[in-house]
């Protein structure tokens, strides 16, 4: 990515900085909320993957709806010659079944399956850079984690990576765009579905869930959709 003209010349503390101020601002604007850090609670991969500066999360609300997203994916390098925007991507989900009390502060949806599932998407994201750069690519990505915090007998979890609606795909940060990508949950039978298919069968699923009035949502008691 070129760099901008008011970027070069600054620290790298000062770029991060800028990173970090406009995405929060970017972030409050798009989802219509205040925002959480949830940067100081340990995740489920805390010796993880190496992130552009540090892994860290947010937790909002949208309308009624608790949101976690992925905080750092999108800070810049601090090597000159990498991307500004560091994988140039935000994940996020929201769901209204995170099963916080409807009055509970934002650092209480630490506490739900929104986080943990998130945190393992964005590590896994941090860890392999090349799934990033499909999902800039306008792929869809599915993904399986074993996931505690999700108690309902399927074992293992299943996420879509990318089948957008609102809020936009994108947000512009101090270094450039970056792209917001959606986390929806699965059902057991959308995820055994999916196994073993491409991204053909992800697109024609991801237009049953927006057909279906889902979306990106993520919900807990849904029925399968194929």
């Amino acid at each position: 990515m070129p760099q901008t003209e008011h970027i070069v010349g600054l620290t790298y503390a000062d770029r991060l900085r800028m990173a970090t101020e406009s995405r929060h601002q970017a972030l409050k604007k798009r989802l219509g909320s205040d925002l959480a850090a949830l940067t100081s609670l340990m995740g489920p991969m805390s010796d993880g993957p190496e992130w552009p500066a540090g892994a860290a999360w947010l937790a909002a609300r949208r309308g009624q709806n608790a949101c976690v997203i992925s905080d750092g994916l999108s800070d810049p390098w601090v090597e000159r010659d990498r991307p500004e925007t560091g994988l140039g991507l935000e994940v996020f989900i929201e769901s209204p079944d995170s099963g916080a009390a409807e009055n509970a502060p934002l650092a209480k949806f630490a506490d739900t399956w929104l986080f943990p599932l998130t945190a393992e998407v964005s590590h896994t994201l941090a860890g392999f850079p090349r799934l990033s750069e499909r999902l800039l690519n306008g792929e869809l990505l599915s993904m399986e984690f074993a996931i505690d915090h999700i108690k309902d007998g399927r074992g293992q979890i299943g996420a879509l990576l990318g089948a957008n609606g609102e809020p936009a795909k994108t947000i512009t940060l101090a270094g450039g765009e970056v792209k917001l990508v959606a986390i929806t949950l699965l059902t057991g039978s959308e995820l055994k579905y999916l196994r073993g298919k491409g991204e053909l069968a992800r697109h024609e699923l991801a237009d049953k869930l927006k057909t279906a009035g889902v979306g990106h949502l993520s919900l807990l008691h849904r029925p399968s959709l194929v």
